[in-house]
């Protein structure tokens, strides 16, 4: 299983390479967290005196050297988010995010399916894995859907409009619990996730992303309620995510003021202002396409692991004094649904 895992690795880094991108490191300590919807791990320098935290993404930085005038980067990178742990989320894993000056997220669209590709017939010797039991099919092209559209299906009624009376209606007949502050846009996604998600087994691209739930993406062209987003699901998991990144200092800045409005009336996961970020984008970011891709979820679908744990070499576990009790007390509530998927700039 990691002997697949390395190859689908230095088949996708190569892919990049050959391709004119520079492989990069960015901070896994930072003064301010952002790039994703999540809890932080927080720690202390004791030198400098301040509070510093573990990386929830490494986007923020990677645009930053967009800015910069490194016009194609990419970087493998351990992240690490302070929530739940599920058969598909771990408090510590893999991303690989790239970015592209002068590109869009229909560029960046050509470029994952080429990209994935390449590294599944690597690890799997071709387009089509038959590690689980379900097949799947990484052949290009892969089918666009759009969420309203999904979710609107499922429901039986449009919510092109993004009502957020009809919404909020929705989600409670279905016994959906939403985070304090979620809006029309929040009501969606959570819709898209408890009605759609799941039936998502080949690989395909979502798109037609609520601007409330992408902070950090441009706002559509001919449609500024939504934003130029994708993300690709396989096996009913969210495996990646991508924008036409946001590049107008002045949208950006608003755009993180809307977040910590929400973080003010309790969404704690609401992204938080970063100046230094909005300083950067008024010097000037040509148009880009950037994406998200998680490693270990990727690895689940080509090797058939169940668990993210099987795909990584040493997973978080509970401690193995007590651990009877607290297994005990953890199946209790059964019958809870599990966590939502981790929503935010880019996949866990």
């Amino acid at each position: 299983m990691f002997r697949k895992r390395a190859r689908l690795t230095s088949a996708m880094r190569a892919f990049l390479d050959e391709r004119g991108y520079l492989e990069v490191e960015t901070p896994v300590l930072q003064p301010l967290y952002g790039g994703a919807f999540a809890r932080p791990f927080v720690t202390r320098h004791r030198a400098l005196d301040m509070d510093l935290y573990l990386r929830i993404s490494n986007e923020l930085y990677l645009k930053r050297l967009i800015v910069g005038g490194l016009e194609r980067v990419y970087e493998f990178s351990r992240d690490f988010r302070n929530e739940g742990m599920d058969r598909s989320h771990n408090p510590e894993f893999t991303m690989l995010e790239f970015y592209q000056a002068f590109a869009d997220v229909h560029d960046m669209m050509d470029l994952t399916e080429a990209l994935v590709g390449h590294g599944v017939t690597r690890a799997c010797g071709g387009l089509r894995v038959e590690a689980s039991e379900t097949p799947l099919d990484f052949t290009p092209p892969w089918p666009r859907i759009s969420m309203l559209d999904a979710v609107g299906e499922k429901v039986g009624e449009s919510v092109a409009d993004l009502d957020p009376a009809r919404l909020s209606r929705l989600a409670k007949a279905r016994g959906i619990e939403t985070r304090p502050g979620t809006g029309p846009g929040g009501l969606l996604d959570e819709l898209f996730s408890a009605l759609v998600q799941t039936g998502l087994q080949q690989p395909c691209f979502v798109l037609d992303y609520p601007r409330e739930v992408s902070p950090l993406a441009r706002a559509k062209r001919g449609n500024p309620a939504l934003v130029e987003r994708f993300e690709v699901f396989a096996g009913g998991m969210e495996i990646a995510n991508a924008f036409s990144e946001q590049n107008d200092p002045e949208a950006q800045a608003q755009a993180f003021e809307e977040q910590m409005a929400r973080r003010a009336a309790g969404d704690e996961e609401a992204q938080v202002m970063d100046h230094d970020y909005v300083r950067a984008l008024e010097y000037g970011m040509p148009p880009t396409g950037g994406v998200g891709i998680g490693m270990d979820r990727l690895t689940m679908l080509v090797t058939g692991a169940r668990s993210i744990r099987e795909v990584i070499l040493f997973p978080q576990l509970r401690p193995e004094e007590g651990r009877a009790e607290i297994e005990h007390e953890a199946e209790e509530p059964a019958g809870a649904a599990p966590p939502a998927r981790t929503k935010g700039a880019r996949t866990p």
